[in-house]
């Protein structure tokens, strides 16, 4: 597991602690919100555990997403937030 994949995973456990005592696996490919793939793996996050995510997460690497070209749109996976969070702490 990446270093940027496991924090994102700690930050999600964070913020739903359901998952981990569930032991939801967080992987690449888990949708945040919702799948379109009945057997893509969804964490099920509503809007303010996002923005809970987001903060988090803009804290932990010391970034400001509003700074950066990276839309929270294009946010829908746990890999799309790695992938953004690499990017934004080059």
């Amino acid at each position: 597991m990446s270093e940027v994949l496991n924090v994102v995973a700690k930050a999600i456990i964070g913020i739903r602690p359901d998952l981990g005592e569930s032991g939801t696996e967080i992987t690449r490919d888990a949708a945040l919100f919702y799948a379109a793939d009945p057997d893509q793996p969804v964490l099920g996050l509503d809007s303010m555990e996002a923005l809970e995510l987001i903060t988090v997460l803009e804290r932990e690497f010391g970034v400001e997403l509003a700074e950066t070209d990276i839309r929270i749109t294009d946010l829908r996976t746990v890999g799309d937030v790695v992938d953004a969070m690499s990017g934004a702490a080059l």
